[in-house]
C-alpha cells in the first residue's frame, strides 16, 4: 500500500498534466531551420538569415512591451498591439523576402502562430507592426557586405603547402554591424 499510493499520485498527476507548449519565438526559430533546410541554405546565409529573423521578432516584441533596447526599429511604441502576433508576423515577413520559394511552408506556420491569437485591434496591430518592422529591416540589411564573395586566399608561392584552414565568414570584417 506504501508504494501503491506514491504511484496512483503520480499517474493522476501525469494525466492530468498538458504537454509542454513552446512559445511563439522557438517554434519561429524551428521553422526558419526548416525553411532553410528545404532551400537547401547553409553557411553565412543561414546565420545571417537567422539574425535577421530574430532582431525583426525582437524589434517587435520590445515595440508592444518596452522592456529592451530594440536594435533597428525607429517607429513608435505599440503597447495596445499582441507581441505575440507581432514576432509572428516579424519572422514571416522575413522568410518571405529572404526564401520566396518557401511561402507555402512559411504561410503553414503564420496560420498556426495566428490561430491561438485572438481576432481584434490587437491582433491586427501586430500583424502590422511586425510586417513594417520586418519590412524595415530587412530593407537595411539588403546591402549589409555580408553577401559579398570570399576573396581570401592565403599569401603563398607555388608547390608551398601553408597548412591553413579559411575562415569561417570572412566578409563579416568589413560587414555593416547591428
Amino acid at each position: 500500500m506504501k508504494t501503491l499510493l506514491p504511484a496512483i499520485i503520480g499517474l493522476t498527476l501525469l494525466t492530468g498534466a498538458q504537454a509542454a507548449q513552446g512559445d511563439v519565438i522557438t517554434d519561429w526559430n524551428q521553422t526558419a531551420i526548416e525553411v532553410m533546410k528545404a532551400a537547401n541554405v547553409a553557411g553565412n546565409p543561414w546565420t545571417r538569415s537567422m539574425a535577421m529573423m530574430d532582431v525583426a521578432m525582437s524589434d517587435a516584441v520590445n515595440s508592444v512591451q518596452g522592456r529592451y533596447t530594440r536594435f533597428a526599429a525607429t517607429g513608435p511604441m505599440a503597447p495596445k498591439a499582441s507581441a505575440e502576433a507581432a514576432a509572428a508576423a516579424a519572422a514571416r515577413q522575413t522568410l518571405l523576402q529572404l526564401y520566396p520559394s518557401q511561402k507555402a511552408k512559411i504561410d503553414e506556420a503564420y496560420a498556426l502562430s495566428l490561430k491561438s491569437i485572438p481576432e481584434g485591434a490587437a491582433r491586427t496591430g501586430g500583424i502590422a507592426l511586425g510586417e513594417q518592422i520586418a519590412t524595415a529591416l530587412y530593407a537595411e540589411r539588403l546591402n549589409d557586405a555580408t553577401n559579398v564573395p570570399d576573396t581570401y586566399r592565403p599569401v603563398t608561392t607555388p608547390g608551398v603547402w601553408i597548412p591553413t584552414v579559411f575562415p569561417i565568414f570572412p566578409q563579416y570584417a568589413t560587414a555593416k554591424g547591428w
